[in-house]
């Protein structure tokens, strides 16, 4: 999974939006018959998200007016607090190239708002939202087609704060690599939390997959709510790391991992992953549930892990209701 590692170049080059003297909307706006050369009001729209991001106050908020696509095959560098709404009317990006579409390394306290965009791979994009740093809200997308050969994922998270709702992450990575959404700490002694609610995540290679492969320390703390994982190429949720790799800490609660082609419905791998499991639903996998290199999956006792070729229910460790 060391390939998120390949964007970083390529974001600290961009560095983000220039934030600019230029900038002076509180609130911007895009349009299919917008312009690059207007001042992106409403009256004025521009034609591109990088235009109309250079044209807003840190805070502020970026509008479409219709649909249409708004990336014009660039990468957009987010570095400030900034809302992304075309919820409702639909703003596409087709990102092509095998980088990410939209990168973020916002400060830590810089809220970062994506809401009802199509992000679109076209078979050969890199990641659809990378995240270096910030406090991320991806809301009401969709994201697929993320298949190049060194990169291959929907959503990447490498550190910050992230919460993924009503999204829908599908035919993202290749035959052996890639996933639908992936949290790999990059970093030694850092801390990725991420919240998954309501979200989808199907016919990519993993499905969910925290990845503590890399960094010394930290952890990788993840909480998935209401969220289906299905018809995936490997494991549908997955933790992995190592023994001097960070922590995984994982919350499974009322969701589902099911059909996936190969491997697990959900695997806790790795001495310091713990998986804890909740309300949900395993089935219609070659195995449902299993532990390896002394990873942890712990469950409350009211999950329906059947009709798997193997269950593994042998592999979880009862607790109780708190």
């Amino acid at each position: 999974m060391r390939r998120i590692v390949l964007s970083l170049a390529v974001l600290g080059a961009l560095g983000g939006a220039p934030l600019t003297a230029h900038a002076q909307n509180v609130r911007s706006w895009v349009a299919s018959t917008g312009l690059d050369g207007n001042p992106c009001t409403r009256a004025q729209p521009c034609a591109s998200f990088n235009r109309a991001l250079s044209q807003t106050n840190a805070g502020g908020e970026i509008n479409c007016v219709d649909q249409g696509d708004f990336g014009n095959g660039v990468q957009l560098g987010i570095n400030k607090a900034i809302t992304i709404d075309c919820d409702g009317v639909g703003g596409h990006i087709e990102f092509a190239t095998a980088e990410a579409a939209i990168g973020v390394t916002a400060s830590p306290t810089d809220v970062v708002v994506i809401r009802g965009l199509d992000i679109d791979g076209a078979g050969t994009g890199g990641t659809g939202i990378t995240v270096i740093s910030g406090d991320v809200h991806i809301d009401n997308c969709l994201i697929h087609g993320f298949k190049s050969s060194t990169l291959g994922f929907g959503v990447a998270v490498a550190a910050g704060a992230v919460s993924v709702s009503d999204t829908v992450l599908i035919d993202n990575g290749t035959s052996s690599s890639g996933a639908g959404l992936v949290a790999e700490l990059i970093s030694s002694d850092t801390i990725i939390k991420l919240i998954l609610n309501r979200v989808e995540v199907r016919s990519n290679f993993f499905g969910i997959k925290a990845d503590g492969t890399i960094a010394n320390g930290g952890v990788i703390q993840m909480t998935i709510r209401d969220s289906v994982s299905t018809g995936n190429g490997a494991n549908g949720i997955v933790g992995t790391g190592l023994p001097g790799g960070p922590a995984i800490l994982m919350m499974i609660d009322r969701s589902s991992s099911s059909h996936n082609t190969a491997g697990f419905g959900i695997i806790a791998d790795g001495p310091k992953t713990t998986i804890r499991l909740g309300g949900s639903s395993i089935t219609g996998n070659i195995n449902g549930v299993g532990v390896s290199n002394g990873g942890a999956i712990q469950s409350y006792g009211t999950n329906q892990i059947n009709g798997n070729s193997n269950d593994g229910i042998a592999s979880l460790t009862p607790i109780g209701l708190h």
